[in-house]
Order: structure tokens, then C-alpha cells, then sequence
């Protein structure tokens, strides 16, 4: 008698069945190894974490600091990030609103998860990081997207079409500055937005992991610059771009104290806690790296300005300006198939893309480009891809 031997998937139902692959990660997969490829489709910096930051690691490693720790992070930890929000926004922001968490990407779990019941509705501006998307709809939500406009050369959001759009969601999500148009709210629409919608009793999650990558400032505006400590806000945060810190897993939350609890609650329920060595890191990040986040910034602003230089000239292209974070997102007219085309683009310039449809981008042509490279390796890839745009 033959065992009939079935798969243990087969007949299963749920969201994660349901949800889409990332599009980035599965031409990443097929090209990893490739001889001589520049790799531009994921968003990091090229330059490894600095070593002062390594060497807090260290030092926390030796003493021994390998145990559990509390929930919502180490007091010293949530001390010093108090200390670094209240001095860059210029406003008292206490330690009991803020939650340490494993990650950027937890961070914005964490705040869906305190937020939504099955069925529930989120508003969210496109193109847009896929995590963003697939995170509350793994949660049950349904989802509303907008659209970003393209206006003298950079992208716009009309902000009364948006807040029309999004009247029946309960929590609106907003990522500014923006993965992965380098799109970035002013203030005075951030402001306009939280009036509206804390009339209406909508939440604000806003993902701001990028908001020291900006160009002619020292932080973007922030929806912290313009909200009352118990609105219905959420500010996600990470140590990811800033620092160059995207392997140590480590980010913030920054809510209204009546919150915090809640977050405390449901983290123990997936991550328990942040690994109490890289909160160490974290706070020499926070009270020695504002020349790493200076020198960087600038090498940014150099890198965007060599792609715009040489991208926004040419006659098959569209290549609005991103004013903050490390990305170019740009359209190349004529192509039909994003998808196929980043496969083309691979196998014959050897430079690796993310194509559009990964970030909700339904018009074919659109292509991610991380800039966070150096400039010969920039120009090197900028001198492969034009002769086939």
C-alpha cells in the first residue's frame, strides 16, 4: 500500500496565504550572486553601523547586559530618546510616551495592533513602501490609497482630496518623509491634517523613520511639531537610516501616555523585549552621532543631485525631485512591463532596481533607485542604465 503523502499547506487558509510576495525581495533573490551587479533596489545605507556605536555593543556584551529586559525598553534607553525628541522638536516629550521596540517594521505592528478590529478601514498615500500596505491588511483591515501628484518637478499631495478620501477609515497612515518618492509634508499641511482629523476621532499613525535623511534642514517637519500629548497619535521611529543601523532591529514608539500601556501589553505577546546590548548602542547613537547624521545627510544630498543631474535629462525620463530619504523614483516612457523590464535591466547593465509595482504603482515604467551609494558607484550605474532607457 503506496502512503499518499499531501503537502501540510495544502487547504490552508489564512491572510498570510492571501498576501502578495514582495516583488523587490524575489528579483533580489534570483540576481544575489550575479558577477559584478550594483545593487540599488533595497533601501540602507552603503557604509557599515559607526564604530562607536559597535563599541557600545561590545562593552554592554562583556558586562554581561544578555538577560531579558523591561517591555517597554531600558529606562535609560527611553530616557534618552525623551531627551533627543524634546531637543529636536523643541517641546517636552516624557519618557511615558515612549516604547522601544524591535524595529521600525514592529513599531508600526505594534501600533495597528493597539488600533484595529477586524473589518476596520486605513487611509494611506501611494507609492508607498509595500510593508506599509501589507501590515494592516495581515491584520484584517481594509485599505484606502491616494494617490501623490507630480507638480514642478516633485511630488504633492492635494491634502482636501486626501482628507475627502479617507473620511470613513479610523486610523490614517502617513509616511513622511516618504519611501519611495522622497516626498516630504510641511508642516503647515501636517497641521491641517491632524485639526481635521482629530475633529473627526481618526488616528494618525505616521511613519517618520526617515525624518533625519532630509536635505536643507536638520530634522522634517513632524506631526510631533504640531499635536497635544494625548491626540490620537502614533509616531514610528527607527535607528535604521539614521545611524546605519538597519541588522541591529531596534526602534521607537512615540504615543500618548494613556497608550503605553497597551503597547507594553501586546509586545510581550510577540518580542517580549529589545535586546538590552543594542539599546546600549542606541544610546550613544542618540548622544554622539550628530556629525554621522550631518556628514551623511550631506552625501545623500550629493548622491540625489548626481541621479537628478543625469536622470532628469534624458528625454525618456521622468524624474521628479525627492527632497528627503535616499531614494529616486522615476518613470521610464515606453515600458510596459516594470517587472520584466528590472529582469532586463539585471541580466543586461547588471544593475538591480525596484520596480514600481512593488510600491502600489499601478502605471507601468515606475523604478526605485537607493541612492545611499557612493558617487563613482552612482555614475557607474547611471553610465550601465542609459543606453537601455
Amino acid at each position: 500500500m503506496t502512503l499518499q503523502i499531501t503537502k501540510a499547506s495544502e487547504g490552508l487558509s489564512s491572510r498570510a496565504i492571501d498576501a502578495s510576495p514582495s516583488i523587490t525581495r524575489e528579483l533580489a533573490n534570483a540576481a544575489m550572486g550575479t558577477e559584478g551587479l550594483i545593487p540599488l533596489w533595497f533601501g540602507e545605507p552603503n557604509e557599515p553601523t559607526p564604530q562607536f556605536i559597535c563599541d557600545a555593543a561590545a562593552s554592554s556584551l562583556s558586562a554581561g547586559e544578555t538577560f531579558y529586559a523591561e517591555g517597554l525598553g531600558r529606562p535609560y534607553l527611553r530616557q534618552a530618546l525623551s531627551e533627543y525628541m524634546s531637543n529636536l522638536y523643541g517641546k517636552e516629550i516624557g519618557s511615558n510616551r515612549i516604547a522601544v521596540t524591535v524595529s521600525g517594521g514592529n513599531a508600526l505592528n505594534l501600533a495597528f495592533q493597539c488600533l484595529l478590529n477586524q473589518g476596520d478601514t486605513i487611509a494611506t498615500l501611494t507609492p508607498a513602501f509595500p510593508n506599509l500596505l501589507a501590515i494592516p491588511r495581515l491584520q484584517g483591515a481594509n485599505l484606502i490609497t491616494h494617490q501623490l501628484e507630480i507638480k514642478n518637478g516633485r511630488w504633492h499631495l492635494d491634502v482636501d482630496a486626501f482628507l475627502d478620501a479617507c473620511k470613513p477609515a479610523k486610523a490614517v497612515l502617513i509616511n513622511s518623509p516618504s519611501n519611495p518618492t522622497g516626498f516630504m509634508l510641511e508642516r503647515e499641511k501636517m497641521d491641517h491634517i491632524l485639526k481635521t482629523l482629530r475633529e473627526r476621532g481618526t488616528w494618525i499613525i505616521s511613519d517618520e523613520v526617515y525624518s533625519r535623511v532630509v536635505f536643507d534642514r536638520k530634522v522634517a517637519p513632524s506631526f510631533l511639531d504640531v499635536a497635544e500629548p494625548e491626540d490620537r497619535l502614533i509616531v514610528v521611529n527607527s535607528f535604521s537610516k539614521s545611524w546605519a543601523m538597519t541588522g541591529w532591529r531596534l526602534g521607537w514608539l512615540t504615543l500618548p501616555a494613556s497608550l503605553t500601556p497597551l503597547v507594553e501589553k501586546i509586545a510581550e505577546f510577540s518580542v517580549a523585549c529589545a535586546p538590552p546590548f543594542s539599546q546600549r548602542a542606541g544610546v550613544i547613537a542618540l548622544k554622539e552621532g550628530e556629525e554621522f547624521i550631518s556628514q551623511t545627510a550631506e552625501k545623500y544630498r550629493q548622491a540625489r543631485d548626481i541621479i537628478q543631474s543625469r536622470l532628469a535629462d534624458h528625454p525618456n525620463v521622468i524624474c521628479p525631485t525627492p527632497d528627503s530619504a535616499f531614494y529616486a523614483f522615476f518613470k521610464v516612457q515606453g515600458v510596459e512591463d516594470s517587472i520584466e523590464f528590472a529582469r532586463k535591466l539585471i541580466k543586461d547593465a547588471k544593475v538591480g532596481l525596484a520596480p514600481g509595482d512593488a510600491f502600489l504603482m499601478h502605471e507601468p515604467g515606475w523604478f526605485r533607485l537607493c541612492f545611499a551609494q557612493t558617487p563613482e558607484q552612482l555614475n557607474e550605474a547611471i553610465d550601465r542604465l542609459l543606453p537601455h532607457l
